[in-house]
């Protein structure tokens, strides 16, 4: 075993004390601030270019109305109390309906494509009288900037309420009040209501779904790169070493399953050091916005478990291609499999945080590769899971943890000193169950 742990003392030196490390270290949570800093800053700006719109009018009712709202919106909305234009300005050109509409729809097509409109709408018959309207009632606006939703979204708050306004006006009935039977009640999302040291019962707090969602996707993000940051620098290491002929040398010193668990332990003590770096950074922002009730030590060490057992496994995955590969481009292919796996709880992300407890949920966090992230995020989604499903998990990924590190051994055994073509998946199995 000493032979061993000077092998991952050496890899945990060389990668910690490189300059590549401390930066990705600091530039990692830079870059997330920078991100969320430059996503605000960009959701402010806003394309305040002038949108030039062509309206078509079945109705023949509705186009000056239309007119004057946007005149309106022109002049009260569009700038700030300095002046400064905050919104684009809005021009409409009405015209009357064709004999031909599909033909008027084409010129008008054209007009968008050369750059002359930004759009145009049409309104059918319908929209004032559906039950005497030749045709559905409906608001079709034809561009081809589909994601420049400025006017649909305004025009279509506007037709419906000049709409229903004269409506309300043929019905004879007072706008204004039947609103007011229509308003909704706003629902209140709370917590449980609990008791204090003292025995007082203590009203529930609103929840923010938000911070509920912040902390597990924190956490398993966390997860997520230490297994980056440990298991990636260790194949190029190994595939470096092995062209170069430094793991020549060094399996004349050590046996080849000595070497290959040093340099995972060695990663492993690199990545759990980030973890543990982020972690303690993470906390004492939560203290700092007295917030440090919502992590427990019984959260942190369950992370700690699954984060060191997860570099582990795939850590020795790992190994095994680049004791099989002589050039990081033989390694891709082989990579391609396992990168799949380690990115199976991004696929399901969204259904696990929906229901954390379902079955689909709780079936994936029970399959080995996936359940330290899987079990993670389930873990710390309010209410949290029983406690008999990550002890559960725990065994599990042990257990193929085991048999990861003696299959990874047999082959790295065979391929750190094979050279030329690298093997194919199945020779690599043969490895691991004849040797």
């Amino acid at each position: 075993m000493y032979k061993v742990f000077v092998v991952a003392n050496r890899e945990f030196q060389s990668q910690v004390k490189s300059k590549a490390f401390i930066i990705s270290l600091i530039l990692m949570p830079v870059l997330m601030v920078a991100s969320i800093g430059i996503q605000k800053m960009a959701g402010d700006s806003v394309d305040i270019k002038d949108r030039k719109i062509v309206l078509i009018d079945h109705t023949e009712k509705l186009a000056k109305k239309i007119e004057t709202a946007v005149n309106q919106r022109n002049q009260n909305t569009t700038r700030d109390k300095d002046g400064k234009q905050i919104k684009p300005e809005f021009h409409l050109e009405i015209v009357k309906p064709s004999d031909n509409p599909t033909e008027q729809g084409f010129e008008l097509s054209n007009r968008v494509r050369n750059k002359e409109l930004n759009g145009f709408v049409e309104l059918s018959e319908g929209i004032i009288d559906p039950a005497n309207g030749k045709r559905a009632a409906t608001i079709r606006y034809f561009s081809n900037s589909p994601t420049d939703r400025e006017f649909p979204r305004w025009l279509d708050a506007t037709i419906n309420r000049i709409v229903q306004t004269d409506r309300f006006e043929k019905a004879n009935l007072p706008r204004a009040e039947v609103l007011k039977a229509m308003k909704k009640i706003p629902l209140d999302d709370l917590g449980l209501l609990s008791k204090n040291d003292q025995g007082e019962i203590v009203e529930a707090e609103k929840t923010n779904r938000a911070v509920a969602f912040i902390l597990p996707f924190g956490l398993m993000m966390i997860l997520f790169m230490g297994v980056m940051v440990g298991s990636t620098p260790l194949l190029q290491a190994i595939i470096e070493e092995k062209m170069q002929r430094i793991a020549e040398v060094l399996l004349g010193s050590v046996s080849p399953f000595q070497l290959m668990l040093g340099k995972i332990l060695g990663v492993t003590a690199v990545s759990m050091s980030m973890i543990g770096l982020y972690l303690g950074g993470g906390i004492y922002v939560l203290h700092y916005f007295d917030m440090s009730d919502m992590i427990a030590p019984g959260q942190i060490a369950w992370l700690l478990a699954f984060a060191a057992l997860s570099i582990f496994m795939f850590g020795s995955i790992f190994c095994a291609i680049g004791a099989s590969c002589s050039e990081i481009k033989d390694a891709q292919s082989l990579m391609t499999p396992v990168m799949i796996i380690l990115m199976l709880p991004m696929f399901f992300l969204s259904v696990i945080i929906r229901a954390p407890s379902g079955t689909l949920a709780t079936v994936l966090s029970f399959i080995p590769p996936a359940t330290p992230t899987i079990m993670i995020l389930r873990m710390n989604i309010p209410p949290g899971i029983p406690l008999w499903q990550p002890i559960v998990g725990i065994f599990g990924v042990l257990a193929f943890t085991a048999f990861s590190v003696y299959a990874a051994s047999r082959v790295f055994r065979v391929g750190i000193l094979m050279q030329g073509k690298p093997p194919k998946l199945t020779e690599m199995l043969g490895w691991v169950f004849r040797g």
